[in-house]
């Protein structure tokens, strides 16, 4: 159903009133017309090899802000070296092009916006973070459909997401255990990251309406 919602807005957009009687409302629970194949379940297709991370010159395909964190005045304590890499996120594509992404949140509502479904046709990649006490130094890019996320009350990530990727559901205990003041939190998979899909985050509903076409 997120599919067909998604669809019908974009259609209401473009057409006005009239798309209330699109074939959009036609379609089934997966988003497919009847007889057409059904596309692969989420995280269930093939994984297409990762591409480079464009760390110097690289922006966000959802919010244009820069996928690395910027020299000068956005270090210091509330943005130290690093800070936005823990979070980067890609969707590569069958044909090897690929879209880079600086938050994870960013990333999955990108995926929703444009009906992207992991593994029919393109994979998504999520960058990891190992369960240090003092920051998340070790990074790891690995599938999205392999990861566990973390979200936090009180986590500081770009686009006040407050949501993290770790490898593991055991890392992701580990996660919280050295963060006692991380507030409030949750445990998810990439299952139930996607149907939770549009993940809160700044500016979240011009940014949708930008990607679905509305504006």
């Amino acid at each position: 159903m997120r599919n067909d919602r998604r669809k019908l807005l974009r259609g209401m957009g473009a057409l006005g009133l009239g798309a209330l009687f699109s074939p959009v409302l036609a379609m089934g629970h997966g988003g497919a017309m009847p007889g057409m194949a059904k596309a692969p379940g989420p995280g269930t297709g093939k994984v297409f090899p990762a591409a480079p991370v464009p760390w110097q010159e690289g922006r966000c395909a959802f919010c244009g802000m820069p996928i690395a964190t910027p020299a000068g005045g956005w270090r210091g304590k509330k943005f130290p070296k690093g800070f936005f890499e823990r979070t980067y996120a890609q969707i590569v594509f069958e044909d090897g092009e690929a879209l880079h992404f600086e938050s994870l949140a960013c990333m999955f509502n990108y995926a929703y916006a444009k009906g992207l479904v992991d593994g029919d046709g393109n994979t998504l990649y999520v960058m990891t973070v190992e369960a240090l006490p003092e920051g998340c130094r070790r990074l790891g890019l690995v599938p999205a459909r392999q990861a566990t996320y973390v979200w936090g009350e009180k986590l500081m990530t770009t686009m006040m997401a407050h949501l993290v990727a770790v490898p593991s559901p055991r890392k992701a205990g580990d996660f919280v255990r050295n963060r006692p003041g991380i507030g409030r939190y949750h445990f998810y998979t990439y299952r139930q990251i996607l149907d939770l899909s549009p993940l809160p985050e700044a500016n979240l509903v011009p940014l949708l309406a930008k990607h679905t076409g509305l504006l």
